[in-house]
């Protein structure tokens, strides 16, 4: 398990890939600079206001400095407010960008290697820890890089004594987040990695229950269960450790350089070299010097889940495209259709080659089927004909129209439509998606994508009963005879039975 890459506190790539990202760090910089004047204003008026009170008692406070003070606060409230609203609306655009990108890098990828378990951690609760990155760690970076340096340029201006002890102790915190830092990643990492180990194992045993249950092993496996679930609240219960650790650390250290300051003020003061508005505004302003760096050390442990998930999504999406599939299909058909020649189709794997010297021509007109037992590599014959298995694949596959011109990549995607066994419906143009089952889905989906000159279809009929299988079987024998080229994978007898062609698949 690799640990994430160091790309510094804001990852290029994702201002690359992410526009709202961008527009988000340009907005939380504006907002934070404005957050900053009102902030000094704020602290100027509170020590002149208190130090004329203290030194002439009886005396009323001044209503023009009074009403300016209001208009600092209200002014920082607004603006407080106007950035959790964008910051919010920022983390929801970007999470929602990545999973969209990902979840297309991901159908074009060879399926063979991808982790389902981790990748459906990855983009649930792994990407919903970027929301505190964009809502409170990176305000706080932007604190730290525009409000720092200001509030103790203010707090040079007016005491230059209690600058110098700011700029020794500063440095403290930021060392000790680097030193937490080094060692959260790679827990961090390790508890999403648990956490998707349990969710998987979750979901095998969910979908293997009736069959543990028919041999009396179902009690078996609540033993492993408790194991892993065991090792997930470790792994958790440690960065929780850290977290607490740090956080107390971190406010010890910011409280310490405070009271440092306040008790060169309190000498100073004793002995008339410093004045008591001057003393009061620093000590009201020297604060929020220490605040923002305070702030991110304690909002990077929040944003530790989102940051590691981050990392591997954007290395994903760093790598190009096996197929650069258009994003909707050309329905013009090709004189003549196409024909699928496969010759010695080979896919190495585990427990051998799956499928082994595989041979075939699927024509136009025709109905082919692949038939053969499950595990026998049929699927992995249609990824290799779209070009999306690649790793351990050997044998010539060629895609050709009546003149000989060859197809591959996006421009046989522009021709050719892919049915897999769990076919996944637009949610926006289908109301009830949710309600349909799953060979309702199918239906539909080979509904919407008839049309095409290559039909590519994995177990179309495996979840439906015979009638409707029947008129599913009906419908591409029909578009077989319009010139379409229909392949199929299937261990369906009715299937078998209509083909006009059948491939035996070892």
């Amino acid at each position: 398990m690799s640990t994430p890459q160091t790309k510094g506190p804001v990852d290029p790539r994702l201002l690359r890939l992410s526009p709202a990202t961008r527009r988000w760090i340009f907005l939380a910089g504006i907002l934070t600079a404005l957050k900053t004047l009102s902030t000094v204003a704020m602290g100027l008026l509170i020590g002149q206001m208190t130090a004329g009170i203290i030194e002439t008692p009886g005396s009323s406070l001044p209503r023009t400095e009074l009403i300016a003070l209001a208009i600092a606060v209200g002014a920082r409230g607004v603006l407080a407010w106007a950035q959790d609203r964008f910051a919010e609306r920022a983390s929801t655009q970007v999470t929602v960008d990545l999973r969209e990108k990902t979840l297309r890098h991901l159908a074009h990828s060879d399926p063979r290697t991808i982790d389902q378990a981790l990748w459906r951690t990855r983009l649930t609760s792994g990407l919903d820890g970027l929301g505190p990155y964009l809502t409170g760690f990176f305000p706080a970076l932007a604190a730290t890089i525009i409000a720092t340096p200001v509030m103790l340029a203010v707090v040079g201006w007016l005491d230059v004594g209690s600058m110098i002890i700011a700029i020794i102790t500063l440095p403290l915190i930021p060392v000790f987040m680097w030193l937490v830092g080094t060692l959260t990643a790679g827990r961090t990492e390790q508890r999403l990695h648990d956490l998707a180990v349990l969710s998987g194992q979750l979901l095998d045993l969910i979908a293997g229950l009736p069959t543990l249950r028919a041999f009396r092993r179902h009690q078996d496996m609540a033993t492993q269960v408790k194991r892993l679930s065991s090792q997930h609240a470790s792994s958790t219960m440690s960065v929780l450790k850290i977290a607490f650790l740090s956080s107390f650390v971190l406010e010890f250290l910011a409280t310490l350089s405070v009271a440092l300051v306040a008790v060169g003020i309190g000498f100073r003061l004793l002995s008339g070299d410093l004045t008591l508005a001057i003393g009061l505004t620093v000590l009201v302003i020297i604060p929020e010097v220490y605040a923002p760096i305070r702030d991110v050390g304690t909002r990077f442990h929040d944003a530790q889940d989102g940051l590691v998930a981050t990392d591997e999504v954007l290395k994903l999406l760093s790598t190009p495209l096996l197929i650069d599939a258009p994003s909707t299909l050309n329905r013009r058909s090709l004189a003549g259709g196409l024909e699928v020649s496969v010759e010695k189709l080979r896919a190495e794997g585990r427990d051998g080659p799956r499928p082994a010297d595989l041979s075939f021509i699927a024509s136009p007109g025709q109905l082919t089927v692949l038939w053969g037992p499950n595990g026998s590599g049929k699927s992995t014959a249609l990824l290799a004909v779209l070009g999306l298995a690649t790793e351990g694949i050997s044998g010539e596959i060629s895609v050709k129209d009546a003149s000989g011109q060859e197809f591959k990549d996006s421009s046989l995607w522009e021709h050719c439509t892919y049915l897999p066994q769990r076919p996944v419906i637009d949610p926006e143009s289908v109301s009830d998606y949710a309600e349909l089952s799953l060979g309702q889905r199918q239906r539909l989906a080979l509904k919407r994508e008839l049309g095409a000159t290559l039909l590519l279809l994995d177990e179309p009929t495996a979840h439906l009963d015979p009638e409707n299988a029947a008129i599913m079987i009906k419908q591409l024998q029909e578009e077989a005879r319009q010139g379409t080229t229909v392949l199929a994978v299937s261990h369906d007898p009715l299937l078998r039975a209509a083909a006009d062609k059948v491939v035996e698949v070892k």
